[in-house]
Formats: C-alpha cells, structure tokens, sequence
C-alpha cells in the first residue's frame, strides 16, 4: 500500500494544448502551453522565467476541451522542479474568471 495522500483539492485533466498570457502590469502577450487543468488552476509551460506570486491574465483556447474557451486571472503558485526542453512548468490557482478579450489583445 502506498503512503501517497493526494492534497489536491480537485481533479485534474491531462492537456496538451496552446494557450496565451500576459502579466498583470505587462504590455505584451505570450505563448505558453497548458499540460493540466482542474477547476482550482492551471500548469503553464513556457520559456519565461516567473516568480510565484506573480499575476497572470490567462485565454485558453481548446478543441481536447470540447471547444472551451476560457478567460481567468491565475497566481503562480509554485515552479515545478522538472522542464520541458527550454519550458519552465509553473502551477496557477485560479483567482477569477472573466469575459471579454485579455487586457491588450484585439478582437
């Protein structure tokens, strides 16, 4: 028997798909790849370097999540110790959901 306890507050979903972000306080927007999800956040691929505590506007786009769309404001939370290639993985609580466009971004 293992001696895991899972603290996880909801389940996730495994997803490989693109997804755009801009800091709060930031003029420009990024490309970041999304690798899981669940109702509390999000883990956030990319090749910027963030600090936990730092704000982000997230748009999540997904055909794997039956064509979602989605528009939030995500803290990192933690950094994970494994990279992808030149990816660093950042684990993102969701703190509010949101419609409309991300602050700079056209329609």
């Amino acid at each position: 028997m293992s001696d895991f306890v899972e603290k996880r507050q909801f389940a996730r979903t495994e997803v490989n798909a693109a997804l755009r972000y801009q800091i709060a306080g930031a003029e420009v927007l990024q490309d970041g790849l999304l690798g899981n999800i669940s109702a509390g956040g999000i883990l956030l691929w990319t090749e910027q370097e963030l600090r936990v505590g730092t704000i982000l506007y997230l748009h999540i786009t997904s055909d794997e999540l039956v064509e979602t769309e989605l528009e939030v404001t995500a803290t990192v939370v933690r950094i994970d110790p494994v990279r992808q290639g030149r990816r660093f993985g950042y684990g993102c609580r969701f703190e509010a959901l949101y419609g409309g466009p991300l602050p700079n971004e056209s329609c």
